[in-house]
């Protein structure tokens, strides 16, 4: 296909008001992109495709009135800082644990001494049993390790009235479901695969709410809700898509506007 070629296109809802010009709603746009294959090292920059060459292939585009919640996540990864020094602390706790149950132990093996009864098994167990654990705590600080892609978490609540719009709400929901499947190819005997499309996702009329140049489709839920038309399509269905962002996320990746 050409570059600016969009071989579908979906909206919804699709009656009035909410495609009257005068209409002020907020709409999330969704483009599906074509890949060829991804690289093993991601470049980083403004420019990151997170390691994507793309086919120049495009698939469906949607445009779906705004939930009324739309839940994004953003997670940062602090971990202990382990250096050389503290693990050799924590070998010197471990060397103190040993010392008290080498302690312990001896003073078990004491209480055999005078043969087996039934004193000194007790006594036996007890000398184990008071065993205690180390007073001992090696404190390192907080370093900054990774952040994770971002993710959204979506849920659209589609809606027709009449049976030619059940038809495009379903085509629009099984092209998300197959967009985001790879295909099966002859290659490699019978192996090979062409991956899945990405998506680009905008708010709209501001972009400043959610601007994604490549993300993942990682999940797809339909709940199909009656009642159901005449041809057996339900005329509502609560769609929940769950996108993760593809590129490394920094600071220059967070949408401050136009």
């Amino acid at each position: 296909m050409a570059d600016d070629k969009i071989e579908f296109s979906y909206k919804n809802p699709n009656f009035p008001p909410y495609i009257e010009p005068g209409f002020n709603g907020t709409w999330i746009e969704i483009e599906s992109i074509g890949i060829k294959h991804q690289t093993a090292f991601i470049e980083s920059g403004k420019n990151d495709k997170g390691g994507l060459v793309l086919s120049g292939e495009k698939g469906p585009s949607w445009k779906f009135l705004a939930p009324n919640q739309i839940m994004e996540t953003v997670n940062n990864s602090w971990e202990p800082w382990e250096t050389i020094s503290s693990r050799l602390a924590g070998k010197g706790q471990e060397a103190i644990q040993m010392s008290n149950e080498i302690v312990g132990i001896y003073g078990a093996l004491k209480e055999l001494k005078g043969g087996f009864s039934l004193n000194t098994v007790a006594n036996t167990y007890k000398s184990l049993t008071n065993i205690s654990k180390a007073k001992f705590k090696v404190d390192t600080p907080l370093v900054y390790e990774n952040s994770e892609r971002r993710e959204w978490i979506m849920e659209f609540n589609l809606v027709s009235i009449d049976g030619e719009g059940c038809i495009d709400m379903m085509q629009a929901v099984r092209d998300l479901e197959l967009f985001s499947l790879p295909t099966r190819t002859k290659d490699y005997a019978g192996l090979g695969i062409d991956l899945p499309f990405v998506f680009s996702i905008k708010s709209a009329p501001n972009s400043l709410l959610i601007n994604v140049e490549f993300a993942a489709l990682i999940s797809v839920q339909p709940t199909f809700k009656s009642p159901y038309d005449e041809q057996g399509l339900p005329i509502m269905i609560d769609l929940t898509l769950t996108f993760k962002e593809l590129p490394p996320l920094y600071s220059d990746s967070i949408n401050l506007g136009d």
